[in-house]
């Protein structure tokens, strides 16, 4: 019986052939490459061509943020995080937000291929078992959408990842955060301008108390901040110890 069912799944990949999530040519082969975890996490999404150009970030990066830092510079953290005090502590991202990675992302977010929260929680969670400074966590939440973009995309794309997470679910609060208003796009602002398009825009759920705790907030992606920001300084308003950030790309 199992023999007949390697044979059918045999044969069913020759006639229809996986293809590549973002290029759409076939997938020769889905067996993970060496020990990379990004080409472990999209072997079986991507063509061999379009996992090629994944970049894990910058050789000298800010301590705080992970932003590019001058070279030979006696500063560990970058000009943006010295000039703006962010409530957040640190930073960390899977890969730079560019090329086939930002196109997944993009396809993920916006055309609703959902199939690839599991591979980026795969990746999510490789970086933060990485993190050994963002232990232990006692509330992990996803940046919020607001009901009307909700409601637009049909999933919040941070917390789908997040509910692949089975060794961290009961940390997981879907509602700690509430968006209370909707925000103009950011794409084209100024830091400044996306700074003061975050101010008040969220809001603790009063059904929860997080005095002392430490919180991990996961996004999809971090520009200049403003957002993850924006939720770090309610949650410290409100008490919490610490604020660490988890995303799958910095821009």
């Amino acid at each position: 019986m199992q023999l007949w069912k390697e044979c059918k799944k045999l044969l069913r990949s020759l006639v229809f052939p996986d293809v590549c999530i973002h290029c759409h040519q076939p997938i020769i082969t889905k067996d993970a490459i060496a020990d990379d975890i990004y080409h472990h996490a999209m072997a079986a999404f991507v063509c061999e061509n379009c996992i090629k150009d994944f970049q894990a970030g910058h050789d000298i990066k800010c301590s705080r943020c992970g932003e590019a830092a001058i070279e030979n510079t006696h500063s560990q953290t970058c000009h943006a995080c010295e000039k703006y005090q962010n409530s957040f502590d640190k930073v960390r991202f899977v890969g730079l937000y560019q090329g086939t990675y930002k196109q997944l992302i993009h396809l993920y977010k916006f055309k609703n291929k959902r199939q690839l929260a599991k591979p980026f929680a795969y990746l999510l969670g490789q970086k933060l078992v990485s993190c050994h400074d963002y232990f232990p966590i006692d509330i992990i939440a996803p940046v919020p959408l607001h009901i009307s973009r909700l409601r637009e995309r049909g999933f919040n794309q941070s917390l789908l990842i997040l509910w692949q997470w089975r060794d961290y679910l009961s940390k997981i609060e879907p509602k700690l955060l509430i968006r209370t208003r909707s925000t103009q796009s950011q794409i084209n602002l100024t830091r400044s301008q996306r700074m003061i398009n975050m101010i008040s825009v969220f809001q603790l759920n009063p059904e929860f108390l997080v005095e002392g705790k430490r919180i991990l907030l996961v996004d999809d992606v971090y520009t200049t901040g403003a957002t993850v920001n924006g939720c770090a300084q309610e949650l410290i308003n409100a008490g919490a110890k610490c604020v660490n950030v988890l995303t799958l790309a910095r821009a």
